[in-house]
């Protein structure tokens, strides 16, 4: 985030080839920025930022984890609300998790708040390790849920698609098939029927998007050169 805010540094990255920046944001609250360490990132200039790299044509993957000591319920529709006034990315969302020998998992040990002091030994996706104080573990795991299926939605696609129609196709295409192959993500997509279903749902930029292909890649063939020029009159 510190980064970012030098104009000329986000140019040079889209000059070299950059198009795609991860940024651990992990949450728009400050406070539970300060609990992990991660008070250097400001929420109020995340907008600003990313708005920044979109001037460049560059767009972010930005992490966010529920979960925290500050969390309560409503969160995911906090930081939704926020990520709908930002230029579109590809967000994920996690939940805490207290890594062995940290000072996470030592502080959370010794409060008595782990419950699943050995969860690398039995992954779990999305699942929680410990109590937060502010959130249930169900309640957290939920925000998480509907974090996804919003940001992943057919209607959050469509957005996103709109919001890039005057960016270059190349991005367009990009920023789609990142969106559908993020989706599984949090959402089973690994057997053939669940991508044709994934596919259906988001049938409508998909073809708009390959119309637009065909049309750039068959253009130069329909330039008919006139074979008999006028000629000027005597």
């Amino acid at each position: 985030m510190n980064l970012l805010r030098d104009e000329e540094l986000v140019s040079l990255i889209a000059e070299s080839g950059g198009k795609w920046i991860f940024m651990g944001l992990e949450s728009i609250d400050p406070e539970n920025l300060k609990s992990v360490s991660k008070n250097f990132n400001k929420p109020a200039e995340y907008a600003a930022v990313l708005e920044r790299l979109a001037r460049h044509d560059l767009y972010a993957m930005t992490s966010f984890i529920f979960g925290m000591d500050g969390d309560r319920p409503g969160v995911a529709e906090r930081t939704l609300g926020q990520i709908r006034s930002w230029p579109p990315g590809l967000p994920v969302f996690g939940l805490l998790t207290p890594y062995p020998s940290t000072p996470l998992y030592n502080k959370l040990a010794a409060a008595g708040r782990l419950t699943r002091p050995k969860h690398w030994l039995d992954f779990k996706p999305f699942v929680m390790a410990h109590i937060p104080k502010g959130i249930s573990s169900e309640q957290a795991e939920a925000e998480v849920k509907q974090a996804w299926q919003a940001c992943y939605s057919p209607h959050a696609i469509q957005a996103a698609m709109k919001w890039l129609q005057r960016k270059p196709l190349s991005d367009r295409v990009t920023h789609l098939c990142g969106r559908l192959i993020f989706h599984g993500i949090y959402f089973p997509q690994m057997r053939w029927r669940q991508w044709v279903w994934l596919i259906f749902q988001n049938r409508s930029p998909i073809l708009h998007l390959i119309s637009e292909v065909v049309r750039v890649k068959l253009a130069p063939r329909f330039k008919l050169k006139n074979p008999f020029p006028m000629q000027p009159h005597a």
